[in-house]
């Protein structure tokens, strides 16, 4: 009767599956730049990174299959222009280089991407214009074993990271919310960020 108990309980696991993180695609970063670099349609994007230090990062710009028009934040506050025109690839790749700071998110978005702090939420639908799934993140939903492997080693004892991601099929985000805090290893508040990221369909 015990086995049959605890067969049952790997079935309605099994069942429950499709609300964690190994349903849908995750997050792909990489798929962000290939829709900076090789602009599927037009789309205005925003990436902004706010660090309890003071310092920060905010780029912005419309994204054509032809041009890139937008700015980037200098460290006092104002903004150089940043534009590029797909026929000449100087241009091009310059522009680029002034909005793809969401590089800086690659390792913060693989200490919980497609692991159980990540989890799949019913309410996707459209938002900015496509068609998405929904993540919540929360690293407070890691067992012992993923919080030793994970956030000890990226976040300190304590630190966490919260939010809420919509990507599409393809795992691009199209708005993603993010709040990381990392501790040092007596527990103190090492460092707070503050990540927010949009492409809206134009």
């Amino acid at each position: 009767h015990e086995t049959a108990v605890g067969n049952g309980s790997t079935n309605q696991r099994t069942r429950e599956a499709p609300s964690q993180s190994s349903s849908g695609p995750g997050i792909d970063l990489n798929c962000v730049f290939d829709h900076l670099q090789n602009p599927p349609e037009s789309f205005h994007y925003v990436y902004k990174k706010a660090d309890s230090d003071g310092s920060g990062v905010h780029q912005e710009a419309d994204v054509s299959p032809q041009a890139i028009d937008g700015f980037r934040a200098q460290p006092d506050g104002s903004q150089q222009p940043v534009h590029g025109v797909r026929s000449d690839a100087q241009s091009w790749q310059a522009a680029l280089a002034g909005i793809t700071g969401i590089s800086g998110m690659s390792s913060t978005v693989a200490t919980f991407n497609h692991n159980s702090a990540m989890k799949r939420e019913t309410d996707g639908g459209q938002v900015n214009g496509y068609e998405t799934i929904h993540y919540s993140i929360d690293t407070a939903r890691w067992d012992a074993t993923e919080r030793q492997l994970l956030g000890n080693f990226a976040l300190g004892p304590g630190g966490f990271d919260k939010g809420d991601v919509w990507v599409t099929a393809k795992g691009c985000p199209v708005k993603f919310v993010l709040d990381e805090e990392m501790h040092k290893k007596d527990g103190s508040v090492l460092d707070k960020i503050h990540y927010e990221e949009s492409m809206v369909r134009k």
